[in-house]
């Protein structure tokens, strides 16, 4: 039997990153926890209706589209909505920039 790591399609990085996130025409602030080429888990008080499309700013990394998958005790998480191209080149900077770090 699998475990979760193992059907993961991308690595995953726990790191404290900056970000901001567009909820009803407006920006907040938010960090990210986990990240990895295809989700985020982000820290905040903020709760988007689920499956709600929401715009993402993460420092250093760029713009990004995500759906709001499920709530967490510290915040909530999404599934980024972006091409396995656009997701593969996130987890490639991703592992350059935070596995030193």
């Amino acid at each position: 039997m699998e475990n979760s790591t193992e059907r993961r399609q991308f690595p995953r990085y726990r790191h404290d990153l900056k970000a901001l996130i567009n909820l009803d025409e407006t920006w907040d602030t938010a960090e990210c926890r986990d990240i990895s080429g295809c989700g985020i888990r982000f820290i905040t008080t903020q709760r988007p209706n689920l499956n709600k499309t929401i715009q993402i700013h993460i420092d250093n990394l760029g713009r990004f589209e995500g759906i709001v998958l499920r709530y967490v005790e510290d915040g909530f998480v999404v599934h980024l909505n972006a091409s396995t191209f656009i997701m593969q080149q996130l987890a490639d900077q991703l592992a350059c920039e935070l596995v030193d770090k």
